[in-house]
């Protein structure tokens, strides 16, 4: 897999990018003549999350660019407990310095390196500051899961699927889709791995503190924006209803920033994975848009870099994003993991 090695100042890190052009599916660099967009995924999953953005023939005229952050996907470098959105950010600036090229750490870089970003397609985009409710269940997937490991190697099954569901729900709010399966199957033998208990305190900081623990931004500090902003709010987000992404609106106006923001009906938090016929002609268009750089036509024939894996586990293109699988009992995963994995994660 490609990697990359940064060395931001929370510390070093190897990270798993795909970079995908106009004319190579796996490509080594950017094309410089066409516009590049960076896809930052949420949490718990990687950047497989973005099939459905790199098989459209109309979003591969530009360089698309898939990254996983620390401690998901097949990133290595550890977390502090003291890791951020900020130090996010510098990760991900630290990434396009090294290659000259998820909605809270782009909007942080964009604030903290205002100078490297053009423009901001936000989807799902996190409040001001977390729900109550919203805290309580990133806490519970965290305890379900330790729970499940309470008595390693021997594990509690039952336990561990309890904090899966947990995340399906706050990502698809639990539909069962032939796509949300695959990425099932292909992320939690990585989960067994990037958060097993030798790195519990990481993961607590990953997917908890990073979330509870930070504060809504200052106007002075969204000021420093220089880029158009598109705010979209799925409307089937059962984390955070509309009235969040309002707040946030006009939170960006107030400042000065010029930003809109669009609904998507009945979207998941992670919209972009079960409506793509619906957000990436919004992110084709705000792109176009908001660059004056000659784009090369579609091609005619795109295929994923994320395709072979996905396949691998029983999905097939033909599958439509949103197709309900078919299976009464669906979540069958792998919850094993070897020791030598284990080692390698440390």
């Amino acid at each position: 897999m490609p990697m990359v090695a940064i060395n931001p100042k929370t510390g070093p890190a190897n990270v798993h990018y795909t970079i995908s052009t106009p004319t190579c599916t796996s490509a080594d660099k950017i094309d410089p003549q066409v516009p590049t967009v960076i896809f930052i995924h949420p949490v718990y999953i990687g950047q497989h999350l973005f099939q459905p953005q790199f098989s459209d023939p109309q979003l591969r005229r530009f360089n698309l660019i898939a990254v996983d952050t620390r401690l998901h996907g097949g990133t290595e470098g550890r977390v502090s407990s003291d890791w951020r959105r900020e130090d996010a950010a510098d990760d991900l600036a630290a990434l396009m310095a090294r290659m000259s090229m998820g909605a809270c750490i782009t909007l942080q870089t964009a604030v903290s390196y205002p100078e490297k970003v053009l423009s901001l397609f936000l989807i799902s985009p996190l409040p001001l500051q977390e729900p109550t409710e919203v805290k309580e269940g990133r806490q519970e997937i965290y305890d379900y899961w330790v729970q499940g490991w309470q008595n390693d190697p021997h594990l509690d099954e039952t336990a561990l699927l309890d904090a899966v569901i947990g995340g399906l729900q706050l990502g698809f709010n639990n539909t069962n889709t032939t796509i949300g399966k695959a990425l099932n199957a292909l992320y939690i033998p990585r989960a067994m791995v990037n958060f097993s208990p030798e790195r519990f305190e990481e993961f607590h900081t990953a997917t908890v503190k990073f979330f509870t623990e930070r504060t809504a931004h200052t106007s002075a500090t969204l000021r420093r924006l220089q880029c158009p902003v598109k705010l979209i709010q799925c409307g089937g987000d059962i984390a955070y209803p509309l009235r969040y992404a309002q707040e946030l609106l006009g939170r960006l106006v107030d400042a000065g920033v010029d930003a809109e923001l669009e609904t998507v009906e009945d979207a998941p938090h992670f919209g972009s994975v079960t409506h793509p016929n619906v957000f990436n002609p919004l992110i084709h268009d705000f792109i176009m848009s908001h660059t004056t750089a000659p784009v090369p036509p579609p091609p005619e024939i795109v295929t994923s870099p994320f395709e072979a894996d996905l396949v691998a586990t029983g999905w097939s293109p033909r599958d439509g994003a949103e197709d309900v699988s078919s299976e009464e009992d669906d979540i069958r995963l792998n919850f094993r993991v070897t020791p030598r994995d284990r080692k390698a994660s440390m």
